[in-house]
């Protein structure tokens, strides 16, 4: 009982390190386009540590981003493997090729996908999460 108690503690304060991308506030009632950040409203999936925020629209609920890294593939795949079921998001990971992997998501109120990838340049690694309501 105590181990069990233990690892759900552990879970909980992991789970509060885990960045968001969630930007917060209400939901995006009309179209929102931005360059270099997130929208108003984004849903709070995980958000890879020091990537740059590509782009971010919001349209009646439904969001989507993309980002760049200069991490590799597998240090990004495994960042969104672990983070994503901690934040408390259900999960089906998905290897669509060496070079590509998915996530599919979903929570009480969004569901849709994480997509990594290698980018074109063969050297870093682009992620882009769209969501979409339930």
């Amino acid at each position: 009982m105590v181990r069990l108690i233990l690892i759900l503690a552990i879970s909980i304060i992991l789970s509060a390190c885990v960045p968001s991308i969630g930007g917060g506030g209400g939901v995006s009632s009309s179209d929102e386009y931005m360059k270099g950040r997130i929208v108003k409203g984004f849903p709070g999936l995980p958000a890879y540590p020091k990537a740059e925020v590509i782009e971010s629209y919001g349209n009646e609920g439904s969001y989507g981003a993309s980002f760049m890294s200069s991490d590799d593939l597998a240090k990004v795949v495994k960042f969104y493997n672990d983070s994503i079921p901690q934040i408390g998001w259900e999960m089906q990971a998905k290897k669509q090729s060496e070079t590509n992997f998915s996530f599919d998501v979903k929570n009480a109120q969004y569901q849709g996908s994480v997509i990594v990838n290698t980018a074109a340049d063969g050297k870093k690694t682009a992620i882009t999460i769209f969501a979409s309501p339930r």
